[in-house]
């Protein structure tokens, strides 16, 4: 079997674009995979025809290979635009080999070691605690037992979100909307006094609403000093969070582990890590208690489930990160299947977004109590839409951290 050239879809889907990538045999058999890559989309779309030159009369069995030759002789390795083309054709292959032979891809990696992966949700911050508090009271109705927020006051007060496909704000689930702290505020700028305690009163009425046995999560898209957010964990203790996600930015290991060292309530981080080197630099740290690679931009579905083995040698969880489409998704739960160090899987969790996503793939993964079935079908399970895809075209989407 070889290749015989790559086709690339860029569809519009809720507040990002996914970028769907076929890789066509001769054989018959198509693989199918999907990135995300917010305001990069065009990039990362020329990234993945940078590749074809090189793919086309490979065999798609030889992953392993092939990934390294792709990565290595770019000469310039790493960081997540040479990535995230990379994983959107390393998935694709992985779909190949295994329709090839007849199986799920969770079956080529070791086999499952669970039957339903449990998910959580996004949940809007909204303007005020009792905002927040109806947001997560709506997400538990929906049979989600995990949400997670964005950091209040920083987002989730303005509602006026243009979305590709849906409706308006908050309710899509899209929760990066602006709040009053200024959208580009550097972590080492002033804020206010009172702004922990602030937020401290947004968990404590999400709890209230919620009761003791839904997980709440708490995402800070990397937007403070070391300091300030060793006072958002003290502002939050007591409140049983299951993590706190990305309190610093991305750039520096000591700083998330100066962190991680002194909070009682465990430290996310890893979406924007880029290949096991990256993630050694964390994990070897102790920067992190729970380790969140994107299967979509990390380098694929190998290099995910070699974090997740880093992961498992220093006793840190994996919860992958994954606000993406379907085909990401579905990977995303193949590789939750076969790693025993799984914990939790994000989704968009909006009936908006899952019916937007169930437009362009012939059939989404059931949902059942919170928690998504495995494919049984070969490969990942799941196909595209072809002429739905076609029709949600490319939109320019506006965005900040």
């Amino acid at each position: 079997m070889k290749i015989t050239g790559l086709q690339t879809l860029l569809v519009a889907l809720g507040a990002k674009n996914c970028l769907f990538v076929l890789v066509h045999t001769d054989q018959g058999i198509t693989g199918t995979g999907e990135t995300v890559l917010k305001r990069k989309d065009r990039l990362i779309e020329a990234g993945v025809h940078e590749l074809e030159r090189f793919l086309i009369g490979r065999d798609p069995t030889q992953i392993e290979d092939l990934w390294e030759k792709m990565y290595r002789d770019s000469f310039w390795v790493g960081g997540p635009q040479q990535t995230t083309p990379l994983s959107a054709v390393e998935i694709a292959l992985w779909d190949i080999l295994g329709q090839s032979l007849g199986v799920p891809i969770y079956r080529l990696l070791g086999g499952p070691t669970r039957s339903r992966i449990p998910l959580y949700c996004h949940c809007p911050a909204g303007a005020t605690p009792d905002e927040l508090a109806a947001n997560a009271a709506a997400c538990v109705r929906r049979g989600y037992r995990g949400l997670k927020v964005p950091l209040p006051l920083f987002y989730g007060a303005q509602k006026n979100v243009h979305l590709a496909g849906g409706g308006e704000g908050a309710h899509f689930g899209y929760s990066g909307t602006w709040g009053e702290i200024d959208r580009s505020l550097k972590e080492t700028e002033l804020l206010p006094p009172d702004l922990f305690q602030r937020i401290r009163a947004f968990f404590v009425a999400a709890r209230a609403a919620v009761g003791p046995q839904v997980h709440l999560m708490v995402d800070c898209h990397g937007r403070l000093s070391p300091a300030n957010a060793l006072r958002l964990c003290q502002a939050l203790d007591g409140l049983d969070l299951l993590f706190i996600e990305e309190p610093t930015p991305p750039e520096l290991p000591d700083a998330l582990r100066f962190v991680a060292q002194r909070s009682s309530t465990p430290i996310a981080a890893g979406e924007r890590w880029s290949t096991i080197y990256d993630a050694r630099r964390f994990l070897g740290a102790g920067s992190v208690a729970v380790a969140q690679p994107d299967v979509v931009n990390c380098g694929g579905l190998m290099q995910a489930k070699k974090i997740a083995a880093l992961a498992e040698a220093e006793y840190v969880s994996v919860a992958p990160h994954n606000p993406n489409g379907p085909i990401a998704t579905c990977a995303a739960v193949h590789l939750a299947a076969s790693i025993p160090n799984f914990l939790i899987l994000e989704t968009i969790g909006s009936e908006e977004d899952r019916a937007l996503q169930a437009e362009v793939v012939d059939q989404l993964l059931p949902i059942e109590e919170g928690c998504m079935l495995l494919p049984e079908r070969p490969g990942l399970g799941m196909r595209l839409n072809l002429e739905a895809c076609r029709q949600r075209a490319y939109q320019p989407f506006d965005g900040w951290r």
